[in-house]
């Protein structure tokens, strides 16, 4: 009866800790100095976040983040599982290829929950799609931090 018991507490213990999860960047969205920045303005990289984040989770909730950094959130879930994947724009400024400094935005994207192997991948293809989107409209230029 007693073995019973530690199985089953055992078995609990590690049902709830494999709900736990931490945040985590995906590769390529760490802020640095070198961050390329998007030369476009506010109402530009918001569209491109919207649009980005409907194509990417459709069928998800989407909803509207302001702090630290304008963006939005959406939420995946599977059986008992979820996760929340946020997408950022970030004001900066950008050097162009004169060595004139201008406004601009970069992506960030981030990630945490209990899938972190389907998590991080749609965060890779949400990054890409923000990237693309942005370069549409402004090659990306080094920051000037």
């Amino acid at each position: 009866m007693k073995r019973l018991a530690y199985a089953a507490l055992l078995a609990g213990a590690l049902v709830i800790g494999g709900c736990a999860s931490a945040p985590a960047r995906t590769p390529g969205t760490y802020v640095s100095q070198s961050e390329p920045v998007f030369l476009i303005t506010e109402a530009q990289a918001d569209q491109i976040l919207v649009d980005a984040m409907n194509t990417e989770f459709g069928s998800s909730p989407i909803v509207r983040v302001e702090h630290p950094n304008k963006g939005y959130q959406a939420t995946i879930k599977f059986l008992f599982d979820s996760h929340q994947i946020v997408a950022t724009m970030v004001q900066s400024k950008g050097r162009q290829t004169d060595g004139t400094v201008q406004d601009g935005y970069y992506f960030t994207v981030s990630h945490s929950g209990t899938m972190p192997l389907s998590g991080m991948t749609r965060s890779r293809r949400l990054r890409d799609r923000l990237s693309e989107a942005a370069t549409d409209l402004s090659p990306s230029v080094p920051s000037a931090r």
